[in-house]
């Protein structure tokens, strides 16, 4: 008989994983079938790889089962149910694995995760200038200007706070320390950039510069433009900044794979990409080295158009498993946020402003028809749909825009689209969402971060109702949790916190009644993400036949109060059976320190610091960097 071994013993023997046999894992077909044994043993051929045991197994059913240990054979669940019937699925090369008395879920489905660019939003691809005072942003552009490799190379930065700073870093700040680098530096909400006269000059933005529907082009008192460049405004600029290289891509990938593995997190969603990303992708788990699952939305852009482009170019993935990477549709980003009046509001801002459309079109009937025409496009090519809405007009428009293309036969498409954010829904909207099978990708670490800041812009009464998880769950819409990694981290233990208790970072609550329970909660992270993927059948919960894809955290989260969940760590992953992560000196580190997660300055700053948003789409709603300032 196989000696038990902890966790550290598996990571180190026959259960190691690299990326490739992660990924073997993951390509198993076939369904285990645990049929019942002698009270002796398994037969050698019944027998499981792995068994996890001295656990809280929460199976995330609908019925919130619990069990004791899960045995594991092919990179499936063989059994679920008390530490000894699951022990008779043991043989003579089984290894056990020690949960040390935590609790054992289903693998973290984080369905909102910009992952190509998490691991660039960090030095040295990026400076971080995040600085309380003008001075101290400047000093760090003076720094990387004098520290560049070449005379005229470019300077990238992300993080700056327009509420922790006096003003926004303009032009005239950054043009006397940057000598003839250009310099763009991102906010830390995604949606402005700030620019010195260099880029001005070669992105050829001048007073008569018309900005882009949607955007914005910050000017001084003689209207000249100040360098501050907001929402599609920001577009004038991107498109002159010089792309990272592949190799550069594919280590950021491989960085972000890191942090997710380190936070319990095995299915992800990136909405948004474009294709070279996805050739990357597709290149990698060819090759065995895409140790997630990956469902991807490709970029839309700002109109018909440019959507007819990427579908014109677009060719399904060959020779790649679907339950490894996968293209599910298409992203349409449709407005702002909240926090710069920019999501576009049947009732105004408290200042009087609606924000807009940031789809192409001359005129908000003609974007409005422009919304409408991409959700009928990619309806009619049968992809799914994730629009970023977060305004409560956006989400009517979207909203009307799905049913509308799906016409009779949207139940039999089964297409399941969705809204991305879906900040202040009202309630007859949830009801036609979930009447029509359209899901909510809501956002609880965000609103953790956020809390009550937003207050003075959106008024009590939305402060209280933002991400209503419990008004739209009792709707009967299918509700999903995205972390917008790397946003915010992709810290699902705060983000079920959260909403089971919509308590803020700085402790205000914002909406008693949206308050849900934990099973609800975990749900939004697993089985319901598993819906959104069209996987219900085959991941997002312990049950017999689904793919062993498994987190354990360190502590039992069913007995503890809520309050006490940002205190867990998670100790272990595992992608198909296959560990591929391990939290090291469990007992003394914190998880966002471990040295295996990913890049340190990512962990360190709370994943706040210099996002760099794919493929040319706005990061949604970046808050950390505001409410920690």
């Amino acid at each position: 008989m196989a000696p038990e071994m902890d966790r550290r013993q598996v990571l180190r023997g026959a259960a190691v994983v690299t990326a490739g046999t992660a990924t073997a894992g993951m390509l198993q077909a076939t369904t285990a079938h645990a049929d019942p044994t002698p009270a002796g043993g398994a037969g050698r051929d019944r027998a499981a790889d792995l068994i996890i045991h001295n656990g809280r197994v929460l199976v995330l059913d609908r019925r919130f089962r619990k069990a004791e240990a899960v045995a594991i054979r092919d990179g499936r669940v063989l059994a679920v149910g008390s530490d000894r019937d699951v022990r008779r699925h043991k043989g003579p090369r089984t290894e056990l694995l020690d949960a040390g008395g935590g609790t054992v879920l289903p693998g973290i489905n984080d369905s909102h995760v910009h992952l190509a660019s998490q691991g660039l939003s960090v030095p040295p691809f990026n400076i971080n200038v995040d600085t309380a005072t003008i001075e101290e942003l400047v000093a760090v552009v003076r720094t990387a200007a004098s520290e560049a490799p070449a005379p005229d190379s470019w300077i990238r930065g992300r993080g700056w706070q327009e509420l922790r700073l006096p003003r926004p870093p303009v032009a005239a700040d950054l043009d006397p320390v940057s000598g003839d680098h250009p310099v763009v530096l991102g906010d830390f909400s995604g949606h402005a950039t700030a620019v010195n006269s260099i880029v001005l000059r070669l992105a050829g933005i001048t007073r008569d510069t018309v900005p882009p529907p949607g955007g914005v082009i910050d000017k001084d008192a003689a209207g000249e433009p100040t360098g501050v460049l907001r929402e599609s405004a920001a577009g004038l600029v991107s498109r002159i900044v010089p792309p990272f290289t592949r190799e550069e891509r594919s280590q950021g990938i491989d960085a972000g794979i890191k942090v997710l593995h380190a936070m319990g997190v095995t299915s992800t969603t990136e909405p948004g990409i474009n294709l070279e990303t996805l050739a990357l992708y597709a290149e990698k788990a060819r090759s065995g080295a895409l140790p997630l699952r990956l469902t991807a939305l490709l970029g839309s852009g700002r109109g018909p158009q440019s959507l007819r482009d990427v579908l014109a170019e677009y060719e399904p993935l060959r020779d790649v498993d679907p339950r490894t990477l996968r293209v599910a549709g298409v992203k349409v980003f449709a407005d702002g946020i909240p926090r710069f009046r920019t999501a576009w509001m049947n009732e105004p801002y408290l200042n009087g402003a609606n924000g807009s459309l940031t789809i192409d079109g001359a005129s908000p009937d003609e974007q409005l028809a422009n919304l409408h025409e991409m959700i009928k496009m990619a309806v009619q090519a049968d992809l799914q749909i994730g629009t970023h809405a977060c305004g409560d007009a956006t989400t009517d428009a979207t909203v009307a825009g799905y049913i509308k293309a799906g016409g009779r036969h949207w139940r039999r498409a089964d297409l399941r689209h969705y809204v991305i954010h879906c900040n202040f829904p009202s309630a007859r909207t949830l009801r036609t969402m979930a009447r029509h099978d359209i899901g909510a990708n809501l956002n609880a670490e965000i609103l953790y971060l956020q809390g009550r800041v937003l207050e003075p812009i959106i008024g009590r009464e939305l402060t209280e109702y933002q991400w209503p998880y419990r008004s739209a769950l009792q709707a009967g819409v299918q509700v999903t949790s995205g972390s917008d990694a790397p946003v915010v981290p992709p810290h699902w233990l705060r983000g079920v916190m959260t909403a089971m208790l919509r308590e803020g970072a700085n402790g205000g609550v914002a909406g008693t009644a949206e308050r849900i329970g934990l099973a609800d909660a975990l749900a939004t992270y697993t089985r319901l993400g598993a819906w959104q993927d069209h996987a219900e059948h085959w991941k997002g919960t312990l049950e017999h036949g689904n793919v062993a894809d498994i987190c354990i955290v360190d502590g039992d989260m069913v007995g503890r109060d809520p309050h006490g969940f940002d205190d867990l760590h998670v100790t272990t992953t595992l992608v198909g059976g296959r560990v591929v992560y391990e939290r090291p000196d469990a007992a003394a580190r914190p998880a966002a320190a471990t040295a295996a997660a990913a890049p340190a300055a990512f962990l360190r700053s709370g994943g706040s610091t210099s996002h760099n948003c794919a493929d040319g789409d706005k990061c949604c709603c970046q808050l950390s960097d505001e409410i920690l300032g």
